[in-house]
C-alpha cells in the first residue's frame, strides 16, 4: 500500500524536477553560444583592425605585455600572427603567439579566400582561432592573418553559468519539495475529511448523508456516489430489520401453534386418534416452519449469484400448462384458465427455477382469491416472451405495488394469508430475485374492476443467455 499523498508530491517534483533541467540545459547552451558569438565578433573585429594596420604600411603591433601564458590571458588574450604562403609566422604580435598550432585545413580555406574559424590545442588550453587571407597587395606582408584568444575565459563563464543553473535548480527543487508535499496534502485533505466522515456513520445513523465538500465540483462525484451508497445501505439496513421482524412474526405463529397444541396433549391421557390429531398439527406446524427455512436459504442463494440459472430451449407456454396442472390439487375451488398462441413461445432459461416463478405466482393468487374466481394465465410473444397471471382477487393499493416484490410484503388484510401454507412476502420476492437471474421484468398492476395483474417479461431465445 502505498500514500496518495507522497505519490503525488513525489511524481509533482520529479516533473517540475525534469522540466527545471531542460530549461536550465537550454539556457546554458544559449549563454555558451551566446560568449562564443562575442569572442568569434571580437577576434572578426581585431582582423579587420589588424588587417587597416597591414595595409597602411605600418608593422604589426606587438604586445610589450607579461609573456606568462595566464597572465597574458588574463590581461589581453589576443594573438595576432601573419603566415607567408608556406604557412610560417612571419610576423606576430607577442612571442607567445608564434607558439599556435597551424590547422592545415583552415589555412589553405584561407589561403582560397575564405574566413574560417577554428579551435585548437595551444599548450595546455585551447585556442579559438579565425584564418582570414590577406589582400594580394600585401602579398609581401604574409598570405593569411590569424588571430586567436584563448577559450580559457569562455570555459570559466561557463562554469560559472553551470553552477549558477545548478544551484538554481537544486533550490528550487527544495523549494518544489515543500511546495508539493502542502499541495498534495491539501488535495489529499478533503477526501480523508470525507473518509473520516463516512467511519463516523454507525448503524443507527439511519439517513445521515456526507456534506463536507459537497459544493466542491471535483468532489461532487466522490459524495453522490457515497450517499448513494449510504442510500442504499439504509434500504438493505431497514429491509434486513423487517426480515427481522417479520421472520420472526412467521415463526412465531406455527412455533406458538405447536406449543398449544403439544401442552393440550400433555394434560391428560388421551386415545391415539387424539394423538394423531395432534401430530398432524405439529407436523403441519413443521411444515410451515421448513418452508418458511427453505424459501430464506433460496432466497439467499439466488442474490448470492450460486444458484445460476442452467439455460436451455423451453416453450414457455408448455411451462405454465404444467405449472396449472400442478396447482389444480391446491386450487380450492379456484378456476384455471390458459391462452397461448399456436405457435411455440420459445425462451432460453432454467426449467425448474421458471417453474418455480410460476408456482408462486398461482399460490398467490390461490391465497388471496374466494372461491370460485378466476385465475387466468396468459403467453404471448411481444419483443420476446411475455407471461401474465390475472386473478379477481380485492387487488392491492396503488402505493403498495412497489413494494409487492419486496421481501416479507404482507400488504393490507385484503390480501393476507387465507391459511397456513406458504410463507407469506417471500413467494413473490423469490420469483422477482430469479426473473432478474434470467435478465427478464416483473411487474404488477391493478385490474379493473377489482385482482391484480402479474406480468413477466423474457427475452427470447436469441437474446438470452
Amino acid at each position: 500500500m502505498y500514500s496518495l499523498r507522497r505519490t503525488l508530491a513525489v511524481r509533482f517534483s520529479l516533473t517540475l524536477f525534469l522540466a527545471l533541467v531542460l530549461i536550465g540545459v537550454w539556457a546554458f547552451l544559449g549563454v555558451h553560444r551566446t560568449l562564443r558569438d562575442q569572442l568569434d565578433q571580437t577576434l572578426a573585429n581585431a582582423s579587420a583592425m589588424t588587417l587597416d594596420v597591414v595595409a597602411s604600411g605600418a608593422p604589426l603591433p606587438v604586445h610589450a605585455g607579461p609573456l606568462d601564458t595566464a597572465a597574458f590571458v588574463r590581461e589581453l588574450n589576443r594573438l595576432v600572427v601573419l603566415r607567408d604562403a608556406e604557412g610560417r609566422v612571419t610576423a606576430a604580435n607577442t612571442p607567445l603567439a608564434a607558439g599556435l598550432p597551424l590547422d592545415t585545413s583552415a589555412f589553405r580555406a584561407a589561403r582560397g579566400g575564405e574566413s574560417v574559424w577554428t579551435t585548437v590545442p595551444w599548450g595546455s588550453r585551447w585556442a579559438r582561432s579565425l584564418y582570414a587571407p590577406l589582400p594580394a597587395r600585401l602579398a609581401t606582408t604574409g598570405a593569411v592573418i590569424e588571430v586567436a584568444a584563448s577559450t580559457e575565459p569562455l570555459a570559466r563563464a561557463n562554469r560559472q553559468t553551470l553552477w549558477v543553473v545548478a544551484g538554481t535548480i537544486l533550490l528550487s527543487l527544495v523549494a518544489t519539495a515543500f511546495g508539493a508535499t502542502w499541495l498534495a496534502g491539501s488535495a489529499v485533505a478533503p477526501v480523508r475529511e470525507i473518509a473520516a466522515h463516512v467511519e463516523a456513520i454507525g448503524p443507527r445513523m439511519v439517513g445521515r448523508r456526507i456534506t463536507v465538500h459537497a459544493d466542491v465540483e471535483e468532489l461532487q462525484s466522490l459524495v453522490t456516489v457515497l450517499n448513494r451508497m449510504l442510500e442504499r445501505l439504509d434500504a438493505a439496513l431497514a429491509g434486513q430489520r423487517r426480515i427481522i421482524a417479520d421472520v420472526g412474526h412467521d415463526l412465531r405463529t406455527p412455533l406458538t401453534s405447536m406449543r398449544g397444541h403439544i401442552e393440550v396433549a400433555l394434560r391428560g391421557e388421551r386415545d391415539a386418534a387424539s394423538y394423531r390429531q395432534v401430530l398432524t398439527s405439529v407436523l403441519e406446524d413443521a411444515d410451515h416452519l421448513a418452508s418458511i427455512s427453505e424459501s430464506l436459504i433460496l432466497l439467499a442463494r439466488i442474490e448470492a449469484g450460486e444458484l445460476a440459472p442452467r439455460s436451455a430451449p423451453l416453450d414457455l407456454a408448455d411451462l405454465a400448462a404444467q405449472a396449472l396442472r400442478r396447482a389444480e390439487p391446491r386450487a380450492g375451488g379456484r378456476h384455471f384458465r390458459l391462452e397461448r398462441p399456436a405457435a411455440p413461445v420459445m425462451v432460453e432459461g432454467d426449467a425448474t427455477l421458471l417453474g418455480l416463478v410460476l408456482d408462486h405466482l398461482l399460490d398467490n393468487a390461490i391465497r388471496h382469491t374466494p372461491r370460485g374466481t378466476m385465475v387466468d394465465a396468459q403467453v404471448r410473444a411481444n419483443r420476446g416472451a411475455e407471461l401474465v397471471v390475472k386473478d379477481d382477487g380485492p387487488g392491492i393499493p396503488d402505493e403498495n405495488l412497489a413494494d409487492l416484490f419486496g421481501r416479507l410484503y404482507r400488504g393490507d388484510q385484503a390480501r393476507t394469508r387465507a391459511s397456513g401454507a406458504g410463507v407469506a412476502g417471500l413467494g413473490l420476492t423469490i420469483a422477482a430475485a430469479i426473473v432478474d437471474a434470467h435478465r427478464g421484468r416483473i411487474t404488477a398492476s391493478k385490474v379493473t374492476p377489482s385482482g391484480l395483474e402479474v406480468r413477466i417479461e423474457l427475452p427470447d431465445g436469441s437474446a438470452a443467455g
